[in-house]
Order: C-alpha cells, then sequence, then structure tokens
C-alpha cells in the first residue's frame, strides 16, 4: 500500500480591511421608545429582528460546518500520508521477520517491527469524532468509519509486537503471546488492505478535485508563488508515483529506471529554482499573505532545497550503481540518496508550508 503523500489544502494567507461607519452630520438619532409603537409595528420590528437573528445564526452554523469539513479533510490527508509512510513502513518491517501467512511462523530466531508514530492515534480520533458529527456523510466518511475499527486495532497490535520484540520477551514464553498478536495482525490486515486501499483512492479522487479547483483559482486570483509553489509539490508527487509504479524501494533502488524519470526530475528541478526566487523576494511573498519573519518560512525553503540534493543524490547513487548500506536499511533513519530520504524531505515540505500558512 505505497501511494502518494498528499499536502493538505491551506488558504493563501490574505488581509482583510475593517471599515467603521460613522454619522457624517454630528446629529445624535432619537429612538422611538418601544411603547410609541403600534401593535402590528412591533410585530413586524421582531419578526424582522428574528429573522435577522435567524439568518446570522444560519450563516454562522454554515461557516462552523464548512471549517469543520475543511478540518476533517485536512485530517484524511494526515492519515493518508501516514498509511503510505510510516505505517507502510511498519507493517513490511513486521512481515519480514514473521512468514506472510496465517499461521505464525517467524523467519529468523530474533523478529521485531517498527512502531507507529502517537499521532497516528490522535489524527485518528480527531477524523471518526468529526465524520460521527456530521449529519450528512459522504461516500470518503462512510469508508474510513468503516476503516478505523480495523486500521486502529492493527496499529495498537503491531506496537504491541515492538514492544514485545524489544524487551525479548519471546524467549520468556516460547513465543506464546507472539502467536495470539499474530491472530490479530491477520484478521485486521486482511480488512484494512481492502478498505484501506478504498479509502486511499476516494481520497485521492476527492483531492485531485479539490486541488485543481484550488489551483485554477490560485491563477485566477493572482497568486503567482502559492501557485509556483503547488506546482511543485504536485511534480514531487509525481516522481513518488512514478517510482512507486515501477515497484522500486530502497532495498532494489539500483534497478531503479531514472532515465524514465528524466523529465520529471528536469521538471522539478526547474519549478524548484522557480520557487526559491519567488522566496528569495520577500516584499512579494508578503504581498501574497507569507510570513516572512516566521522561523517556519526559513524552514520551508531549506526543506525545499534539500529535496532537490536529495533526488539528485538519488540519481547520482542509480548511476554509480551504490547499494544502500543494509544497517540503514534495517534502521529508521534514511540515508542521503535514497527514496526514503526523499519522501521525507517532500512529507517536510509540506508539513513546513502548512505550518507557515497556520502561524
Amino acid at each position: 500500500m505505497k501511494k502518494q503523500v498528499m499536502a493538505a489544502v491551506c488558504a493563501a494567507a490574505m488581509t482583510a480591511s475593517m471599515i467603521t461607519g460613522c454619522g457624517g452630520d454630528g446629529e445624535s438619532k432619537k429612538a422611538f421608545p418601544v411603547e410609541a409603537l403600534t401593535a402590528e409595528e412591533t410585530k413586524e420590528k421582531k419578526e424582522e429582528e428574528a429573522g435577522t437573528e435567524s439568518a446570522e445564526e444560519a450563516e454562522a452554523s454554515a461557516l462552523e460546518e464548512e471549517a469543520a469539513d475543511l478540518e476533517l479533510y485536512n485530517l484524511y490527508i494526515d492519515i493518508n500520508n501516514i498509511m503510505v509512510d510510516r505505517f507502510s513502513d511498519v507493517i513490511a518491517s513486521y512481515f519480514k521477520y514473521v512468514d506472510f501467512q496465517e499461521e505464525f511462523v517467524p523467519l529468523d530466531e530474533d523478529y521485531w517491527c517498527l512502531s507507529s508514530v502517537s499521532t497516528f492515534y490522535t489524527k485518528m480520533d480527531d477524523a471518526k469524532e468529526l465524520a460521527e458529527q456530521k449529519k450528512e456523510k459522504d461516500e470518503l466518511d462512510e469508508i474510513f468509519l468503516s476503516l478505523y475499527p480495523a486500521m486502529y486495532e492493527l496499529a495498537t497490535t503491531l506496537d504491541e509486537v515492538e514492544e514485545y520484540t524489544d524487551m525479548k520477551s519471546y524467549l520468556d514464553d516460547d513465543y506464546a503471546k507472539g502467536k495470539e498478536l499474530h491472530a490479530v495482525i491477520w484478521k485486521d490486515y486482511a480488512e484494512y488492505e481492502t478498505l484501506g486501499n478504498a479509502f486511499l483512492d476516494k481520497l485521492s479522487a476527492v483531492a485531485a478535485e479539490r486541488r485543481e479547483a484550488s489551483m485554477e483559482q490560485l491563477k485566477a486570483d493572482g497568486y503567482e508563488a502559492t501557485y509556483a509553489i503547488n506546482k511543485m509539490i504536485d511534480t514531487a508527487q509525481e516522481i513518488q508515483t512514478a517510482i512507486y509504479e515501477q515497484g522500486i524501494d530502497d532495498t532494489c533502488i539500483l534497478e531503479l529506471d531514472i532515465e524514465a524519470l528524466q523529465e520529471l526530475y528536469d521538471q522539478y528541478v526547474e519549478e524548484v529554482q522557480i520557487c526559491l526566487d519567488y522566496l528569495a523576494d520577500e516584499d512579494g511573498m508578503y504581498e501574497e499573505g507569507y510570513p516572512i519573519n516566521s522561523g517556519y518560512f526559513s524552514l520551508f525553503d531549506d526543506a525545499i532545497k534539500e529535496s532537490k540534493t536529495t533526488l539528485t543524490e538519488l540519481f547520482q547513487r542509480v548511476r554509480e550503481q551504490k547499494p544502500v548500506d543494509e544497517f540503514m536499511l534495517r534502521s529508521s533513519f534514511a540515508e542521503d540518496g535514497t527514496i526514503q530520504k526523499f519522501n521525507e524531505t517532500i512529507s517536510e515540505i509540506i508539513d513546513d508550508y502548512n505550518k507557515m500558512l497556520s502561524y
């Protein structure tokens, strides 16, 4: 289950001016006392006030729903990113040492697996709460709510395996608990694969629709730097997808067909430079609403540069046929010039971009 990391939807920061009203004639207005109104006039006035309040309440409610919908969508994006990145690595690490079958069969006397990031659980819980609160759930919501139980239990069980193997407790109970945990993992994994892929496919379709509309709006509104940044991220994700579709990871990175990726590479290098040029123009970035004095602004700049460096090193590694160190393949730290490192830099770009906009 390796699909592309996605960027969350963030609105471009804009400045709104507040308009205050003043009386031009200097005269104070005298309000009619309530008792001076006729019964009919009083009724009409109350109906008018009630209508105004109802309209304001309806507008406030609509804005709250829109904000909650955007928050939920961005949570889905975050969950997607963890699923295709860290959680995918957690699952792969488990089945590297345990045979991929219903019966529990360790492939080595010692076995272990990575653990999930704690934010995975928080985001799953927050998304579940928001999805359940929606008055009208769409197909994406229904798929996620169906996926949640198996995904949550699979993650917690794999974390139990990490603790169990880290303490080498399997040597104390002759793998007894390992067998119990494997039974849960095998059950949940089958459901997770089916519903997880359905969730990722549906989210991808929804994201494509939103992104196309968002990109067109950026161009129409004159947000040239923001458009360039989002275009660069799109190209980076195209590269990630192209690598995935070749069926290549860091264990067989030397088989990567870099010639097939050359056009995307050249495009990405060009777009990186365009973005760096925009970022160097602080006045222009400020005009588009970016917090140029924020630490995230410089972090974002650094992340873009690192992504280009990593991609160049990746291509160079393949040209020189230099394999990834075996120790680093087992490590949670990515070696320079690897697919994992490139994926991490793109995740950093997306994270820093979103943090910068929310600053």
